[in-house]
């Protein structure tokens, strides 16, 4: 039995290494064995588009603007509170100095806080749903953040205590705590006022009326803008106020470049003040405003008022008295007639002589911050042809 065993496993063995053999053949070679599976590149991630926010209105831009402006107020302030802190001052405690400074930080943030209720309200017309609720809801804010100057004034108090002053600390100290308190209260207050104005009754109110305002304040802005492309006024007033307030804002930024104490951090308010005059200049020069595509320009042409609209015939016997119109006059500008910059120069004339003294005050302004030798074109573009640019066409 042991004898015809062994050949048997022999033979088993044989046969078990040749169709190992042919299995590899079969699966690495060219054979009849399934070939393995080609991966897939993986596809690529598509990239979720941001959808697009809606334009502001030209009346929102100017809101915004206004807005910005109190908040760069608030800003100057709490500057002014930090240099406060930073200046030492005689007589005075280091801690009442700090607590002085304190007050006067977080008032300017309660004038920032009402500035950004107006920004991101109001000055949304138009890209937001409810303009008039987010600003309604900002109260809250204003009021937590008068909570704080609130607290702040009554470590003012309990400070008048101290260093030199300390014989005061029997009574400050507790008139100061409870100045303090009261802070907090006004704080919690703002609070649960936020809550009460962004939600319920409130917010249903608030939202029924901007849906009226937004489209109202677009209409008459609408109007305006078609009034001024009608008039050929929209154009050089509204260049006018975008150099005006251009200039300004290159005024605020010649003051803060000078980084003098308390003077500089008023820069910031000129600067947004300029802007807010520049962007209100879209409101009365639209899109085509002030062009030679006046809906009146053809009228203007007709050969019976080619008197009125400054061209030769002269046979109409209104042409006299509607030349003799400023309005009338500008309207031929914007229909392409010689004399039409000329006119709308004329019915801006009140405008630009009201304007005087502001241009004279930043030209002074202008040369006293560059020095006798400045660049005057050169510190404030504008200044010096803010008028005569809109009578030289």
């Amino acid at each position: 039995m042991k004898a015809q065993s062994a050949p048997m496993s022999a033979v088993t063995l044989a046969c078990a290494a040749a169709l190992m053999l042919l299995a590899g053949c079969s699966s690495g070679g060219s054979g009849s064995g399934a070939s393995p599976a080609t991966p897939t590149a993986p596809s690529t991630p598509t990239t979720p588009t941001t959808p697009t926010s809606a334009d502001t209105t030209p009346t929102a831009k100017v809101t915004e603007g206004v807005g910005n402006t109190v908040i760069a107020a608030g800003n100057a302030v709490s500057d002014i509170g930090k240099q406060i802190q930073n200046t030492p001052l005689p007589l005075v405690p280091e801690a009442t100095r700090n607590s002085l400074g304190g007050v006067v930080v977080n008032a300017g943030d309660t004038v920032g806080a009402l500035g950004a209720g107006v920004r991101d309200g109001l000055g949304k017309m138009g890209a937001v749903a409810d303009p008039l609720g987010v600003t309604v809801a900002s109260t809250g804010n204003v009021v937590q953040k008068a909570g704080v100057t609130v607290s702040s004034a009554g470590d003012l108090v309990s400070s008048l205590g101290t260093g030199p002053l300390a014989p005061l600390g029997a009574v400050t100290t507790p008139v100061g705590g409870l100045v303090n308190q009261v802070g907090g209260v006004v704080t919690m207050a703002g609070g649960t006022l936020g809550q009460a104005l962004s939600t319920g009754p409130v917010a249903q109110v608030t939202g029924s009326v901007s849906k009226a305002i937004v489209p109202l304040t677009t209409q008459l802005t609408d109007a305006t803008q078609m009034a001024g492309g009608a008039t050929g006024l929209g154009g050089p007033l509204g260049n006018l106020l975008a150099t005006l307030g251009n200039s300004v804002a290159s005024g605020g930024s010649l003051i803060t470049n000078t980084h003098a104490p308390i003077v500089s951090s008023l820069g910031g308010v000129v600067t947004e003040a300029g802007k807010t005059v520049a962007a209100a200049g879209g409101v009365v020069n639209g899109p085509g405003s002030g062009s030679a595509t006046s809906p009146l320009g053809g009228l203007l042409n007709l050969p019976g008022l080619g008197g009125a609209a400054g061209g030769s015939g002269g046979g109409n016997p209104l042409g006299g008295l509607l030349g003799n119109l400023p309005v009338v006059g500008a309207v031929a500008g914007g229909a392409g007639g010689s004399g039409g910059s000329g006119a709308a120069a004329g019915a801006l004339a009140p405008v630009t002589g009201l304007l005087a003294p502001v241009t004279g005050l930043l030209g002074g302004l202008r040369n006293t911050a560059a020095g006798a030798g400045g660049n005057a074109s050169g510190a404030l573009p504008g200044l010096p042809n803010l008028l005569g640019g809109l009578t030289s066409h």
